[in-house]
């Protein structure tokens, strides 16, 4: 029993010392970008770990009545599972980065290699026929060597300045997260929400959809535009 504390507290160490020295918004060496201008009422809304069934179909479907877009990053091994989603969501105008092939915090920390970057990319364009160009690291957990192996490929890492917790099991209410976002966002703000679970390949994330439902008119009503992240940050989201 001793040994298992021990070992929880040293995980819980690590992993608040790594997300402060590698993860948004202090960290990742200055490779990430983590908001947009703060003159232009613009917001950005992103999903990370998708596409799953049903919680990313249910998404899209909320994000078509509210007639907004976002930028997504998907899971390779994901995207090989759901092309179908992939395609909907592509063809709806929301933008598609690049989330690692299997969403593994190890592979960013290796000193070398590069496959979870490209496998990833390989699979979205199978299904779009382009190569994104925008990426953001598992876990948020971005080393100096993995920055420049992304810059060296022409991806832009993104970041954010608004964390959720919706990634958390039991869900937690969507009217509370939409609460939260509304109290931290400002103009130029990368939201950051999570349309699955990286290492489930299904999920039925309530809670999420209903704090989009929520979000979007309330920003709206105090003059937040939404836009994709190429939009917010001036660049290309695919080569």
């Amino acid at each position: 029993m001793a040994i298992s504390n021990v070992k929880r507290s040293v995980a819980k160490i690590v992993d608040v010392g790594g997300n402060f020295l590698l993860g948004p918004p202090y960290g990742g060496f200055g490779f990430f970008r983590n908001h947009g201008s703060r003159t232009a009422r613009k917001v950005a809304l992103t999903f990370d770990d998708g596409p799953s069934k049903p919680s990313t179909a249910n998404l899209l479907d909320a994000m078509d009545a509210l007639q907004v877009k976002a930028t997504f990053f998907w899971v390779g091994a994901h995207v090989q599972r759901n092309p179908d989603l992939l395609q909907r969501a592509y063809a709806s105008g929301h933008v598609i980065g690049n989330h690692s092939m299997l969403h593994s915090r190890k592979a960013g920390l290796m000193l070398t290699g590069g496959a979870h970057i490209d496998a990833s990319a390989a699979e979205i364009a199978k299904v779009i026929g382009r190569q994104p160009r925008l990426y953001r690291p598992p876990w948020g957990w971005l080393t100096p060597w993995e920055g420049q192996r992304l810059a060296q490929r022409g991806y832009t890492v993104v970041g954010w300045d608004v964390y959720t917790l919706d990634w958390k099991v039991p869900e937690i209410d969507g009217r509370s997260i939409a609460q939260g976002i509304c109290q931290d966002v400002r103009p130029g703000s990368i939201i950051l929400m999570h349309d699955s679970y990286a290492v489930v390949p299904e999920c039925h994330k309530i809670e999420m959809v209903r704090a989009v439902q929520q979000l979007v008119p309330q920003l709206r009503a105090e003059g937040y535009e939404f836009v994709t992240i190429p939009d917010l940050l001036g660049l290309q989201a695919y080569a």
